[in-house]
């Protein structure tokens, strides 16, 4: 599956776990973890273990909702926090204000 891949996590020895998160090429976003070592071969008779949350380009809206509100729930400076998060990752928006 192609599309934009980032490491999010890693856990390197015996026990060994890899979290990608995956923005794919049709918009959907993965979360996907694979697994190697003792544990899973004695769990699952294979050397390795993948497996992953699939949300749908039509749910990002409700995802992205949630996210920012669980984020930047109770914190006055809520919206100079989030332009700022905004511009440090690269995410176009835009700032207004009125008085």
């Amino acid at each position: 599956m192609a599309g934009n891949v980032v490491e999010i996590a890693r856990q390197e020895g015996t026990e060994f776990r890899r979290v990608d998160l995956r923005l794919a090429d049709d918009g959907a976003i993965y979360l996907e973890a694979q697994d190697m070592g003792p544990s899973v071969e004695q769990v699952w008779g294979d050397t390795d273990y993948e497996f992953r949350v699939r949300v749908a380009p039509s749910a990002l809206p409700k995802l992205a909702f949630e996210l920012l509100r669980e984020k930047f729930a109770g914190r006055l400076d809520a919206v100079t926090a989030f332009r700022d998060w905004c511009r440090a990752h690269g995410v176009e928006h835009e700032f207004g204000n009125y008085a």
